[in-house]
């Protein structure tokens, strides 16, 4: 604005001047303005639609509970809140196990377009940080949803949510930075790991938890999760086709069910290797016992009945290799309770071969 401002005062006073130094000159031109043209580029036209387009899918998640203040009054007060997006016509929300983490409080969801309806959650993912919600009504516009499978790293994304729940319809723009992440990530009283996650670059903060990341031709390809404050511009989300298995899961059978195995272990990398003098870089490490007496095998569990062992290496199941982006719980994840499976271990320095028929995975162990 000041160059502008700069310009229209040179404009003004050059003529002044002129007239000054020729005194019987009678006719002056006009001083031309600058004119600024509202120049949109084709990639700034491919965000603004792919963000306009996915808008009317977007909601913000409001928690609110009942609080009694030191004077005794109880009140009903924001307690936290997060964003979700709409997959259906009758009020099918996905967002962030994280974000409706507790069953004492209520939750709200407001549209884009600033409607507030009653939400209930319907069902926790025990293995991803996912959740399904709904609210009643019809007419709802679902998110155009794409294919995780096909993204590569460097395209455009942006992120839509709702910043520090207060920020409604926020978006920022980024790229792909990575792909198969694996991450450790707390929030909402949950702590876990988090596989295959897309990395990005657009800015995702508190209150973007459930949000879209959504690519220039407005498809969803992921859910944001989690960002890293140790790094700038560090943030995460759960690739889409996972979030759609999960949600054909609670459609086919009325709640999220998952296969189980029962180990707890850790996706060995070059440095883990190397720290545990292990001579192989990748499977999945059973864990040892630890000082509070647990153990990397969950008793009764069908890797208890299969023999798994305590420091076993998984090295595949059903021939196909555990890697950094194929992890146990990922791999698991494909198979259905009664599945009878076929493990490649590596025990001290030998390979074995086990089988271990899968059971649904407990509620309760996460």
């Amino acid at each position: 604005m000041k160059k502008i401002i700069i310009l229209l005062l040179v404009s003004l006073l050059v003529p002044s001047l002129a007239l000054a130094a020729s005194p019987t000159k009678s006719k002056t031109t006009k001083p031309s303005v600058p004119v600024v043209t509202n120049i949109v580029v084709p990639e700034e036209e491919a965000v603004i639609k792919a963000y306009e387009n996915t808008l009317p899918a977007v909601v913000n998640i409001i928690v609110s509970q009942k609080l009694t203040d030191i004077f005794g009054t109880t009140s009903v007060q924001d307690v936290g809140g997060g964003t979700g997006f709409f997959i259906s016509t009758d009020g099918y929300i996905v967002t962030n196990k994280h974000v409706v983490a507790n069953d004492n409080v209520d939750y709200t969801v407001i549209t884009s377009a600033g409607k507030e309806y009653v939400a209930s959650v319907l069902a926790r993912d025990p293995v991803y940080d996912i959740a399904i919600v709904k609210i009643e009504g019809n007419g709802f516009t679902p998110a155009k949803l794409g294919n995780s499978d096909k993204i590569r790293i460097g395209q455009t994304v942006i992120a839509i949510g709702n910043v520090l729940a207060e920020f409604r319809n926020t978006v920022t723009r980024g790229i792909v930075s990575g792909i198969g992440r694996t991450i450790s990530a707390t929030g909402g009283g949950i702590s876990e790991t988090i596989e295959n996650a897309i990395q990005t670059d657009a800015s995702i903060n508190p209150g973007n938890s459930g949000g879209p990341l959504v690519n220039m031709q407005g498809g969803v390809i992921g859910m944001n999760t989690a960002i890293n404050r140790a790094g700038e511009a560090l943030g995460f989300a759960i690739p889409i086709n996972i979030i759609q298995q999960t949600v054909n899961n609670f459609l086919q059978h009325g709640r999220i069910v998952h296969s189980y195995l029962g180990v707890r272990y850790v996706m060995l990398n070059k440095n883990l290797a190397r720290a545990n003098n292990l001579r192989i870089y990748q499977g999945a490490f059973v864990l040892l016992p630890n000082l509070t007496g647990g153990t990397g095998v969950v008793p009764g569990s069908p890797a208890a009945a299969a023999d798994i062992q305590p420091g076993d290496i998984i090295l595949a199941i059903n021939n196909e290799i555990l890697t950094a982006n194929k992890s146990l719980s990922g791999l698991i994840t494909k198979y259905k309770p009664g599945d009878q499976i076929t493990l490649k271990v590596l025990r001290a320095g030998r390979e074995i071969m086990l089988k271990a028929t899968l059971t649904e995975r407990p509620t309760t162990d996460n």
